[in-house]
């Protein structure tokens, strides 16, 4: 959890799990200033965030602290968030600055928590007919974790998803749609909870790299044509 709250002040956030690109910046008052796109983050990603310090008249070395998504969501949006601050790293230019993540589950949970639902399953597709999952009973969010189709189609009681994130798994369970919106997050009093210290600058992993045996076979004449 991130400590401590002086760094709420001069903190970045980098949200690019969806196709809404989300970076915001507490600045020295304490306000939240936000640039939202949809374009490509792989395109968008820098320039938002070197215009919106410039905005702030703040230099990304004059930070405190930077928190980033760490997934679920797009691979390429969240690599591309992971990518520039190990780079920054590298070449010092964070050199003793704090840096913390939090999931899209998290997010989520918390927007559906703001619509008034107490008790819910949130799912994101995490492929291979499995889904991304995280849980709310009685108003206490559990963890994130991952479930096959299966558990989703048996759960009994409300089911979200999140509005502009991938989609490839099929489910005859109706999912409500959440607009993504995690800056409505960030502002709320107990968003530094969500905040895990991060020194190794890693996406979020549910599951481990699977790959299919493969199995040398000859050819020949009786199973060229396969």
């Amino acid at each position: 959890m991130m400590h401590p709250a002086t760094e709420t002040n001069r903190l970045l956030l980098i949200d690019s799990a969806s196709q809404r690109l989300c970076v915001s910046v507490f600045g020295d008052d304490g306000n939240l200033a936000t640039r939202v796109s949809h374009e490509d983050a792989s395109l968008e990603l820098f320039s938002s965030i070197a215009d919106l310090l410039s905005e702030l008249s703040i230099d990304l070395r004059e930070l405190n602290a930077i928190a980033y998504c760490a997934g679920p969501g797009s691979m390429l949006g969240l690599r591309t968030a992971v990518m520039g601050i190990r780079a920054w790293q590298a070449t010092g230019t964070l050199d003793m600055l704090s840096i913390y993540s939090y999931t899209s589950l998290q997010i989520g949970a918390e927007l559906a928590r703001l619509v008034g639902s107490d008790d819910f399953l949130l799912v994101t597709d995490a492929r291979r007919n499995s889904w991304n999952a995280i849980e709310c009973r009685g108003g206490d969010i559990g963890n994130v974790t991952l479930i096959p189709n299966e558990s989703l189609d048996s759960y009994s009681g409300q089911t979200y998803t999140l509005a502009d994130f991938p989609r490839w798994a099929r489910t005859e369970k109706p999912l409500t749609q959440i607009p993504y919106t995690p800056e409505a997050v960030f502002t709320q009093p107990g968003f530094r909870s969500l905040l895990s210290p991060a020194p190794e600058i890693e996406l979020l992993s549910l599951r481990n790299s699977e790959f299919a045996k493969w199995i040398p076979k000859a050819r020949t004449a009786d199973n060229l044509s396969q």
